[in-house]
């Protein structure tokens, strides 16, 4: 029994990983103005975040229809028996609620489906969907892929050291994070998913020791399964982390991801953070 493996765009995963553990990306839409674009298809992250700081445009999200879904279903399902869908959090977003509808829509009829909402997103996300892929390549059941993507995504982290609250505030994702709203400006709030909502972790008093903070959480986390340094603005920053936390890295080479539109947009500019997946033994 061949099985498909589907995530969506908040994943942030690199195209080029993606594609090589066969993982099809449902992207997420954003509107600007009167225009939609489709997250990281039509619209680029770089061109978000050119956009951001421009206040008389805010630029708002929404998850897929349904009928992307059933599209997306229909199709793998030419070619695949079983359909496992992997999705950031619910409490983010309604694209878990689409895959869900989208396969009560279609019956039935086509392949099986399992959805899974991870509690969720960008890397934290994407490194569970490559985690299911590599277990299926290796012979692993629909049952089995659903119990992993669980258990991944229990001990997946995502941490995020954001320039400013405003962006989180403004798109409605601050979750449990409302306290660190109106902190001086010069402290970075560092953030992380937990219940599958924003949570605040602790401040930073500066970028630098921001950074520094950052690279010691890999540390406290390890062992690791998986691990990526993310960024929205600053790639060789994220890459200077990268290369200074290589030895924690399964393969001794982190990936460094740069988060796309959609997640961008509730991020910011400047944002840096770490997806990761901890060891079952950590």
């Amino acid at each position: 029994m061949s099985i498909a493996v589907v995530t969506d765009s908040t994943s942030d995963l690199p195209p080029d990983i993606a594609a090589q553990h066969g993982i099809s990306v449902v992207p997420l839409n954003v509107h600007i103005e009167d225009e939609t674009y489709l997250d990281g298809v039509t619209i680029s992250a770089d061109e978000m975040y050119r956009r951001l700081p421009d206040r008389s445009v805010i630029p708002t999200t929404s998850a897929p229809s349904v009928g992307s879904f059933v599209e997306i279903y229909e199709k793998l399902g030419e070619t695949h028996d079983e359909i496992i869908s992997i999705h950031l959090s619910a409490k983010l977003s309604l694209t878990h609620g689409s895959a869900v509808n989208a396969v009560a829509e279609m019956g039935s009829s086509g392949p099986k489906i399992e959805v899974v909402n991870t509690e969720q997103a960008s890397m934290a996300l994407g490194w569970t969907a490559v985690q299911v892929a590599e277990a299926i390549a290796a012979g692993m059941s629909l049952e089995g892929s659903v119990e992993l993507a669980n258990s991944a995504s229990e001990r997946a982290v995502f941490i995020g050291m954001v320039d400013t609250m405003k962006y989180l505030v403004r798109g409605g994702r601050i979750g449990k994070a409302q306290g660190f709203v109106g902190s001086l400006l010069k402290i970075r709030p560092i953030l992380t998913l937990r219940d599958g909502e924003a949570h605040p972790l602790e401040r930073a008093r500066s970028r630098k020791k921001g950074i520094a903070r950052i690279k010691a959480l890999v540390e406290e986390y390890a062992p690791l399964e998986k691990l990526a340094i993310l960024y929205t603005t600053d790639e060789i920053d994220a890459q200077d982390i990268a290369n200074e936390m290589a030895s924690f890295a399964p393969d001794g080479e982190p990936v460094v991801a740069q988060l796309g539109p959609v997640v961008g947009n509730y991020a910011g500019p400047g944002m840096l953070g770490l997806g990761l997946i901890r060891s079952e033994n950590s």
